[in-house]
């Protein structure tokens, strides 16, 4: 029997990588820096480990890894969140000794997850993007922004996420956003902002030795917070634009591996604008999953050497909330009526959940005292509970 190491298991698209694991029968082992973890308490979970937060301990996260995989029988390692899928990149030679690693490897990680870099792979290929500089100080950062038309997004350069993200909407409260971004990230580049009625959507891809075995195209329906961040809302679609530029970008570096590719409707022209790439599995994962593409099988299946059948096809129109606490939140943060309308029911037909699952519902009630324990914990509510 094939066992797994997953990583993460705080996170929701841990525990969807973790059901689509355990309902094809893999001996699941999943990981987390705390006890109190959603992944933890799946029924298709077989062993729980508790190992080093690779955020602020990387060196014995990986270290933790070598030693754990040179001891255990494990067949595939699948890291889930972004600090641990750059450590194992990272480290894949290392890891590999022990395991299959089913990830391109650092170079190519690198190459896609820093967003300065994606924009200007974007121009070179000739695929849509909103207008990017890139200036090296604050004084060339004013200079450039006066040939920008406002609204204009800062951002970091190498951030996973909405992280430094500031929207500025004039000349005037430029200087002193782009000064606060500095503080975090080094020189942020400046971006064109598309309008705010502009529709995100996505491209899931699995690329494994040059073929695609699997791809997924959603759109969102909801975020928190409703300026941007993580969907609460989405559906799936097919749409070959997004396909396709996914697909280019994806070839250019000969990725192996899952990746998601971030884009934004421009309501001026119906195109579909380049925001970012995801490296890695992404925080929607359960859509796929209940629309039928199961990444993280196939995946598998790929790293094992199985040569799986690509998983192309989808219906429509399957849509996946993130309620806890994301929609929750949105709901709140809001406080109109429209929202409230939108808000309910909570069970309609072709509606899933990211955690809620009557056939695994033990998630749910970790999932709640991992919120109640963590309610002052900034950091784990960032990057675990909202995400």
């Amino acid at each position: 029997m094939t066992t797994v190491f997953v990583t993460d298991g705080q996170r929701r698209s841990a525990l969807a990588v973790v059901r689509s694991l355990g309902r094809h029968g893999v001996t699941v082992v999943c990981g987390e820096s705390t006890r109190i973890t959603t992944s933890f308490a799946s029924k298709y979970v077989d062993k729980r480990v508790v190992y080093p937060d690779p955020q602020t301990h990387p060196e014995a996260f990986v270290d933790f890894l070598d030693e754990y995989l040179s001891t255990h029988d494990v067949d595939v390692l699948l890291p889930v969140e972004h600090a641990s899928t750059r450590l194992v990149n990272k480290h894949k030679d290392r890891l590999s000794k022990h395991t299959l690693v089913p990830v391109a490897g650092h170079e190519a990680f690198e190459r896609l997850v820093r967003k300065d870099h994606v924009m200007q792979q974007a121009e070179r290929l000739g695929i849509p993007a909103p207008r990017t500089v890139y200036p090296d100080t604050a004084d060339e950062a004013y200079e450039l922004a006066r040939e920008l038309t406002f609204p204009v997004v800062i951002k970091l350069r190498d951030a996973a996420g909405s992280k430094g993200i500031q929207y500025v909407d004039d000349l005037e409260a430029f200087r002193d956003a782009y000064r606060t971004a500095c503080q975090l990230g080094d020189r942020p580049l400046v971006q064109e902002r598309i309008p705010r009625e502009g529709r995100g959507v996505g491209a899931g891809i699995l690329r494994w030795d040059g073929e695609i075995k699997a791809r997924f195209e959603y759109q969102r329906l909801r975020e928190f917070p409703p300026s941007g961040g993580p969907s609460t809302l989405r559906e799936s679609i097919h749409d070959d634009r997004l396909f396709e530029a996914a697909k280019t970008l994806l070839d250019d570096v000969d990725w192996q591996g899952v990746a998601m590719v971030e884009f934004k409707l421009d309501p001026r022209t119906d195109t579909p604008m380049l925001l970012e790439v995801n490296p890695r599995f992404w925080g929607s994962l359960h859509l796929p999953y209940r629309a039928g593409v199961e990444f993280p099988w196939q995946l598998v299946q790929c790293a094992l050497g199985n040569d799986p059948e690509p998983v192309t096809d989808y219906p429509e129109g399957v849509r996946c909330r993130f309620l806890l606490p994301g929609d929750i939140l949105n709901l709140v943060s809001r406080r109109d009526r429209a929202a409230l309308r939108e808000f309910f029911p909570l069970v309609e037909p072709g509606v899933y959940y990211d955690i809620l699952d009557r056939t695994d519902p033990l998630p749910t009630a970790a999932r709640c005292v991992a919120m109640a324990r963590y309610t002052f914990d900034r950091n784990m509510w960032k990057h675990a509970i909202l995400r």
